[in-house]
């Protein structure tokens, strides 16, 4: 009856992290793939990318630099966001510890992937895509609430 073994055990994590943070997750990443799934869709269907605030998709989109190991950024965008969305609601149907370990690591390689895809539109593209700034937003929302997800991993092992 007074057994707190079930809620302080390392192995599950979700009754102590606070919901809002596992759904704000979700919800990123969702923001995430449906922005890399619209700018992969342009670009397999050869299509102008609608420009606001900016007027640099077309030009970002089409460089050379928009291909990393002859896949589109994006491709590897939608891959990124629905792996992240994948591991969070694993964990929520697991509680696996494990599985919440991968989610501070994947978010970190997001984020720095996203630095580095801004200093090439900046330094080596000169000319920026909103939905790109787009993806570098959520990712580094992604990359702060992995943040806390590692700070609570730290506090419960």
């Amino acid at each position: 009856m007074f057994n707190n073994e079930s809620t302080t055990s390392p192995r599950t994590l979700i009754g102590q992290l606070p919901n809002w943070i596992i759904w704000a997750i979700i919800a990123l990443a969702l923001i995430g793939f449906t922005d890399s799934a619209f700018l992969l869709a342009k670009r397999l269907s050869g299509t102008p990318i609608p420009c606001f605030i900016t007027s640099g998709c077309d030009e970002v989109s089409k460089s050379p630099l928009s291909v990393l190991f002859g896949v589109p950024l994006s491709l590897w965008g939608v891959v990124f966001y629905l792996g992240i969305g994948f591991l969070t609601l694993l964990y929520i149907d697991t509680k696996n510890l494990l599985v919440a370990k991968l989610i501070p690591l994947a978010t970190t390689a997001g984020f720095l992937s996203s630095c580095y895809f801004i200093y090439v539109q900046k330094f080596l593209i000169g000319a920026f895509c909103v939905y790109c700034l787009l993806s570098a937003l959520v990712s580094t929302l992604l990359f702060l609430l992995g943040i806390v997800v590692w700070k609570k991993l730290k506090t419960t092992a």
